[in-house]
């Protein structure tokens, strides 16, 4: 049973910043993989602190699905260029970002940060997180155990009434690691609370500070872009 006051608050919008190459955009240039981890400097000084969790979307022009990762702020040593970089645990994004940009989607990710409580068809129940959510689809991060693909979950989030808080019965269609994609069949009519779930994480995403990547960059001759040293923090 999970215990909702020991929860974090079930609808939280989550820190987000966009950047948004263009299509002449030399993006692995843009990337350093250290030990495992990717670094990425964001050429706009961002409000968070050293260490916060922050969710990035990179897209690439045209392209109508964008590469959404979380990450850490690393604040600049120094202070001879403006700006941020960001840490990522995984490497290989430059790939996943392109590979992205020449796929189709027919509803848009948007990053959320909510509780879940989620049964499974066995009657087991689990506590995770949704990482973004469609008006067709969520994420579900955190996962204790694998689930399944094609089984079929009854998803609700938590602190909440269960009338605003019930998202309904959805398929799980991928699994990796500890998350798992899960698709709500369409109805006639949506859930209210699922709704209400889609158009928070629009408003947040509608405020993102967001870079546009420039024609006079030098990774378009093939060099790396003007960047500070990396942080100390991303060289442990």
């Amino acid at each position: 049973m999970i215990d909702a006051s020991k929860t974090k608050p079930a609808l939280l919008p989550v820190p987000l910043v966009r950047c948004q190459f263009g299509p002449s955009a030399n993006v692995a240039l843009h990337f350093h993989e250290i030990e495992g981890r990717s670094l990425f400097f964001f050429p706009i000084e961002l409000p968070h602190r050293d260490g916060q969790w922050i969710f990035v979307e990179f897209a690439v022009a045209d392209s109508d699905v964008p590469c959404l990762a979380r990450g850490r702020v690393r604040t600049q040593e120094g202070r001879n260029l403006v700006g941020s970089w960001l840490e990522f645990p995984i490497v290989g994004l430059p790939a996943i970002i392109m590979n992205l940009a020449k796929t189709r989607r027919a509803q848009e990710r948007l990053p959320i940060d909510v509780t879940a409580s989620v049964r499974c068809a066995d009657g087991a129940k689990l506590a995770c997180r949704i990482a973004d959510v469609s008006a067709e689809g969520l994420r579900l991060s955190g996962l204790p155990f694998f689930l399944n693909v094609g089984e079929e979950l009854s998803i609700e989030m938590v602190g909440m009434p269960r009338a605003q808080s019930d998202l309904g019965k959805g398929r799980v269609v991928w699994v990796r690691a500890q998350e798992a994609g899960i698709h709500f069949a369409r109805t006639a009519t949506r859930r209210t609370s699922l709704v209400k779930l889609v158009e928070l994480a629009a408003a947040a995403r509608s405020t993102a500070i967001q870079f546009t990547h420039l024609d006079s960059c030098r990774c378009r001759n093939g060099e790396r872009p003007m960047e500070p040293t990396s942080p100390a923090a991303a060289r442990r």
